[in-house]
Formats: C-alpha cells, structure tokens, sequence
C-alpha cells in the first residue's frame, strides 16, 4: 500500500492538481477507500499518471518538461510504500511565425488562419494545433479530396521559447464514388436508407455529406448501430467505395395490457405503433385506451416521402371521451370525434414545416358539480352543448440530434402555432416553443436542458375554452407535484380549490443522464438526476416569480418488452402551503 506520494518541482500546478491526475496514492476517507482502492500500488497505474501529468503540460507549451526522478521505496516495516516523484516545468513555448505551403487551390491565406484556431503568440497548444489541423483537412475533403495530407511542421526557437509553424497540404487527386454498399437492413428498404445518403455514385467525394448521412441515417431511429467504411478501389487513386453496415432495431410495438401511474391511474390499452411499416419508413399507429378519465381510440398514417422533394402527407380520425370529474376534480363531460389531414415540406437538411388541419364535433356536457369562474362557458347544467372545431395547426420544428433513441449530442426544437378558424364555434389559439438541448460531459455522462413557453388566447370576444387550458404538475411538467394540480384555482372554491388551469405556461429543467452499466444488458436502461422548474398563469400578462415552482430529483427508466417504464422520487424546493405534492411516481406503458 501507498503511505505517502509527493510530488515536488512544480510551481504552475499545485501538487494535488498533479497528484489528482493519478489513479493512485495516498489513501481516501476510509470508508471510500474501501470501494476505490487508491491507495493500493500499481506500477501500469503510477506509469499512466506520469504520461498524464507529461500530457498537461506539453500540451499547455511546456516542451523542455521532464521528469529528473520517480523513487518508490519501502518502508522498514515492508508494509508501506513511499512515492516520491521530481520535475522540472521549463519555460512556456508560445507560436510563432504560421505559414502555409503547398496546393492551397483557392483557400485564403486568412481562412485558413481563421481555422487554425490559433495565431502567433499564442500559447503552444497541440490540442488546438490537432483540431485546426481537422478543419483544415475537412475544408479540403469537401471539395473531393478524400485524402488530403495536412501537415503541420515545427520547429523550435529555444533561445526565444517560440514554435514556428508550417502547415503543408498536400492535396493528392481528387476522389469520385464508386459504389455505395448497404449491409444489415433486414426489414428496411434499401431505398429507405439511400434517400438518407447526401452522396450519389459517380458524385464527388464530401467529407461532410457523408457525416450529415450518417447522423441521418442514425435519426431514423430504424437502427440500434450505424457503421460507415470508407476504401479505396483496387488499381485507382481517384475511386473510392462507401460501405454502411447497420444493425435493425425494433421499430413497433403492439400491446395489449395495462398502465398504472400514480396520478392517472389504470387504464386498459390496445396499440400498434409502427414508424417504419413494412419496411417503407411510414408510420402507422393504431390505439385504444380506457380509463375512467379518458377513453380514446385514433388511427394515424405518414408518409414522411410522399415527394422526391421530402414533402410529407398524414391521415387521421380519432375519438376522445373524457370524464372532467375523474381527470381534474371538475364536472363536466366530453365526447368528441374527427379527423386530420396534414402536409409537410423541409426547409433544410435538419428543419422542416408542417400543417395539420384537425375537424372534430365535440359533445360538452356539464354536471353539477361543475365549478367554473366564468359560467358563459357552460351555460346550461345536464344539458349536451354540440359544438363543431375546425382548427390548423402550423408547425416549425428542427433536429440535430445524434441519435432518435438516447442522444448524447445535439438540440431538438419545434415552434408550434395552432388556431380554431373563424367557421368553428370556438376563437382561440394556441401558441408553444420547445427546446432541448443534449451535450456529453464525458462519455458516461449527458446533460439535457429543456424548456417549453406556451400560451393560449381569445379571440373575437371569447374565452379559451376551459378545457384547452394549461395544467402542470407530474411527470410531463414539474415532478414532484401532483398531476395537473398546479396553477390558479377556481375562486368560488378558495385557496384550497381545484386548479384551473391557465393561459400561460413556463415549464423548464435540467438533467444529468447515465446509462447503467453496471448491470448486465442494461443497453435501454438510463438513470438521471434532475431539477425542474415553472408555473401556470391565469392569463399571459399575470407572469410573477412568486409563482414558480420547483423540484429536484432522481429517476430511472428502462424501454421494456411491454413498454417504457419510469420511476421517479422528487423532493419540492419551491412550493406553497397549498399545494399538493407527490415524492414517489410511477408509470408503465406511457411516453417518456
């Protein structure tokens, strides 16, 4: 075992930045000590620290560092071992004069400083040299050369402790396609994944297509991997073959069964949900549900390439019944029934606009136990209001994600402006913007940002019906809240009265995502720690920071053969005397 390690000679880092760079040394609080072992020596361990510490400040400018001594002796006992270890960091190197040689074709000299990332007095550092160095060679692959040789030459001034720098390029022939191969698309169509592919054979060679091909290929959600392989032809410089070898991954689902959530309750379900239906990267889904708050039943198709040119169709009709009693504590019924029609066009590689028209005949019945501040809505109490909605829906949305299923990098954003037309017997519109955003901390860890703004208004001299109102609360919104509980109340009821609903709806979060290695097979499994944040407003203009609430927590989820499943306990930070709280939540067979 280590009793002591030191290390002496440095004077830009401390000692425990350099000692932290190790696995090993002297010994953690007992009780962590048992589980990391950091004290126990090993040679391979002790060597991989030395590299690391060389690593630091090489790569921060300081090319004269060496290590003069490592001395490890035992102690008289024979049961402790002392590590001593002595350097000296030498003087920073910074850049010095940059050139540029060889076949720059019409590349600028300035653009290609501008890539580097970095400039003469500079601090010397390889990563930044590396990385410039990349996108220098990019610049180059996009105009079909494939493999451009980028060369960066140093040479040291000691004297004046400055690196000059040549960056040669070496450019070779331009490179043309051969043939692009596909492997491992059991079920998927072939064409399926070509009109994903940016490249064409004969086309010219672009690095960058090809990495936008991968990553939309990857969107799909159609594949658990995605490998792509580059080679040359056999007897050509100027050829090359492209190879995606792919993996099939489950798109559809039918079940049959039960979902239990603490704040929804239990209902019977019936589903077939098929993104990419026989094959062809349609989408079909069928579904039934019954609760004794909702009941609903819909089929929807897309067709997400009815044109060469990406347009999209989709189709649907759906039935809703919903007990007002059961799902907010209010009395009133809905039956409703109709149909939609939608179309979409791409507006670039990674963003696109839909619209949908929805037409529904919707049946309002209210109770007397309705409760409502505004009694115009429901005039009349046991008597059925039938009432006709024709609303269109506009829809900008945006996705960079790196993956459907469990990203680690990108952002996925969606504008969303919906509005019952004048010939409905409703005036109100909708509008929400949502975002999240995915970025890997390490490759264990991903954090995930999100925030979603909606709000709802009249027009024409109505009210938004009470129905369409906002609600937070549960395991959509901010955990740790009961289920719709949040927002104003209905004020012939008092504080203690069932939440209406709003206008406005703010809804934020944070969370660090880990897969969980550590148990066997655990590919669909993640664990998370989060904090979300938010509030629901009467109307658009009652926004106050007394109304915010907020909530921390951990979960857990798994996509299991009977579908998803998710777990979480939350703990509220901000919250009123009032408001209704849950710390534990379940769900099985719901959406995450």
């Amino acid at each position: 075992r280590i009793g002591s390690m030191k290390i002496s000679g440095s004077v830009i880092h401390s000692e425990k930045e350099l000692l932290d760079l190790f696995e090993i040394g002297e010994s953690d609080f007992f009780v962590l000590n048992y589980f990391t072992e950091k004290d126990h020596y090993s040679k391979i361990a002790l060597d991989a620290g030395v590299e690391a510490m060389k690593s630091l400040y090489t790569g921060s400018g300081y090319l004269d560092f060496k290590i003069n001594k490592i001395d490890t002796s035992l102690s008289d006992d024979k049961k402790s071992i002392t590590v001593d270890i002595q350097i000296s960091e030498g003087a920073q190197y910074k850049i010095g004069d940059i050139q540029f040689t060889g076949d720059l074709l019409n590349q600028s000299i300035d653009d290609l400083r501008d890539l580097l990332i970095i400039a003469k007095d500079d601090v010397f550092q390889r990563k930044k040299i590396v990385k410039g160095v990349q996108a220098i060679t990019d610049v180059f692959a996009d105009q079909g050369y494939a493999f451009a040789k980028i060369n960066p030459i140093t040479s040291e001034d000691k004297k004046n402790h400055a690196i000059a720098l040549n960056i040669n390029v070496d450019l070779n022939q331009k490179v043309y396609i051969n043939r692009i191969t596909i492997t491992g698309n059991t079920r998927t169509q072939d064409g399926v994944i070509r009109r994903e592919i940016g490249l064409s054979e004969g086309s010219l060679y672009s690095n960058s297509e090809l990495n936008e091909s991968v990553k939309k290929i990857r969107r799909l959600g159609f594949f658990s991997d995605v490998k792509m392989n580059v080679s040359k032809l056999k007897n050509t410089t100027d050829k090359i073959n492209i190879h995606f070898d792919l993996a099939e991954t489950k798109t559809g689902q039918m079940s049959i069964g039960v979902t239990q959530s603490n704040s929804a309750g239990t209902s019977f379900n019936f589903g077939i949900q098929e993104k990419n239906f026989l094959g062809t990267g349609n989408t079909l889904n069928v579904s039934f549900s019954s609760s004794k708050a909702v009941t609903t039943g819909s089929f929807y198709f897309e067709d997400p390439y009815f044109t060469d040119d990406k347009s999209s169709i989709s189709y649907g009709v759906f039935s809703k019944t919903l007990d007002g009693l059961e799902l907010v504590s209010n009395g009133y019924e809905i039956d409703e029934a109709g149909v939609t029609l939608g179309y979409g066009v791409p507006l670039t590689e990674t963003t696109r606009v839909n619209s949908k028209l929805r037409v529904s005949k919707r049946d309002l019945t209210c109770t007397d136990t309705f409760k409502l501040d505004e009694p115009e809505q429901c005039p009349t109490i046991g008597n059925e209001i039938n009432e006709t909605d024709v609303n269109l829906n506009l829809n900008w949305s945006g996705s960079t994600l790196n993956q459907a299923y469990n990203p680690t990098e990108g952002s996925k954003n969606s504008l969303d402006f919906s509005v019952s037309l004048p010939m409905s017997d409703y005036r109100f519109y909708k509008l929400n913007a949502s975002h999240k955003k995915y970025q890997a901390i390490n490759k264990n860890l991903t954090l995930k940002i999100r925030g979603n703004v909606g709000l709802a208004q009249g027009y024409g001299g109505k009210e938004v019906p009470f129905f369409e109102r906002y609600y937070g609360g549960g395991s959509s919104s901010i955990r740790g809240f009961k289920f719709n509980s949040l927002g104003p109340t209905y004020s012939n009821l008092g504080q203690s009265g069932n939440a209406k609903g709003g206008e406005l709806s703010i809804l934020t979060g944070a969370s660090i995502i880990s897969p969980m290695k550590f148990i066997k097979d655990s590919d669909n499994m993640r664990m998370s720690a989060f904090i979300d944040a938010g509030g629901i407003y009467d109307k658009t203009s009652s926004f106050t920071f007394d109304e915010l609430r907020m909530s921390t927590g951990v979960a857990f989820s798994w996509l299991t053969p009977i579908g998803p499943l998710g777990i979480y306990a939350a703990k509220p930070l901000i919250k009123k005397s009032n408001d209704e709280t849950t710390t534990f939540e379940f769900t099985i067979g719901s959406t995450f």
